[in-house]
Formats: structure tokens, C-alpha cells, sequence
């Protein structure tokens, strides 16, 4: 399995005018800053979370969108272990 995943994250300005991340591959979640670059940051632990519950649940992760140059993807690295209980 590997460990660096590239999703699309969009990225808008709110009615206050914080940046709001989400991960449209995803359908869910969301995260923001009062700076891009905040908001950013805040989005590899929102990515890192989206993965783990996913993965959590049992389902597959979602195909990455193609990263285009209009929108930034965020690279977050995330070491996943895995383990079997045995009864």
C-alpha cells in the first residue's frame, strides 16, 4: 500500500473571507484558514483523516482527480498499518 496520496483540493473564499479546502474526490469534509497557506496546512490533516476513515470503514479510497494547474493538490504523507486480529 502506499504511502503519499495526491488529491485535488479546492480551494474558495467564504462569505468572511477565510479559505475553505475541501476534497471533492471525497464528497465530504471540510477545512479553513484565514490565509491560503493556512488553510492549506489545515488541509493535509483534513486529507490524513478523509484516508483514515475511509480506510477505517472498510471502503476503498477514491480515485485521484488529475491535479490540473488552475488547483492545487495536496500532497499529504500518511503511514497506514495494518493489522489482522485473529480470534
Amino acid at each position: 500500500m502506499r504511502d503519499t496520496y495526491n488529491y485535488l483540493a479546492e480551494i474558495e473564499r467564504d462569505e468572511d473571507g477565510r479559505f475553505v479546502v475541501t476534497f471533492p474526490d471525497f464528497g465530504w469534509g471540510a477545512t479553513d484558514g484565514a490565509t491560503r497557506d493556512e488553510a492549506l496546512d489545515e488541509a493535509k490533516d483534513l486529507l490524513r483523516e478523509l484516508i483514515a476513515t475511509t480506510i477505517g470503514e472498510g471502503k476503498a479510497l477514491p480515485e485521484p482527480s488529475r491535479v490540473g494547474t488552475r488547483r492545487p493538490g495536496v500532497v499529504s504523507r500518511v503511514k497506514i498499518i495494518l493489522y489482522q486480529t485473529y480470534q
